[in-house]
């Protein structure tokens, strides 16, 4: 096993944690297996792996500036937060839209009875 630092990106912040894996692809799927697919995004919206060696380069250097150092227990917090703000607007943009055909159903019936007291 060999230790990668991880940039994940979550809910538009820049999150940096030390993972130990197999793999660079194997560290970032430790982080996005946490993630939920939401209907309109992700609860980790990009990830990325890099070893001892990647460390040295300006990419690495930039992106790690930019990001918040976190423990990797508290990075899973923030996705499993993330993921239930995802999951409540899923469950409620699916419950306007059944309200909504509710609404035009009880709106024809209300139309038929409207016209059946008018005849």
């Amino acid at each position: 096993m060999a230790s990668f630092m991880i940039i994940a990106t979550i809910n538009n912040s820049n999150y940096l944690t030390k993972v130990n894996a197999e793999s660079a692809s194997g560290a970032e799927h430790m982080i996005l297996d946490l993630s939920v697919c939401g209907r309109h995004t992700y609860g980790v919206t990009a990830c990325m792996a890099y070893c001892n060696e990647d460390m040295k380069y300006d990419q690495f250097i930039y992106s790690a500036l930019d990001a918040s150092p976190i423990s990797f227990d508290a990075l899973k917090e923030l996705i499993e937060k993330r993921n239930a703000e995802i999951m409540e607007r899923d469950a409620a943009e699916e419950r306007i839209r059944m309200i909504e055909e509710n609404m035009k159903n009880l709106q024809e019936e209300l139309a038929k009875a409207r016209a059946i007291l008018s005849a």
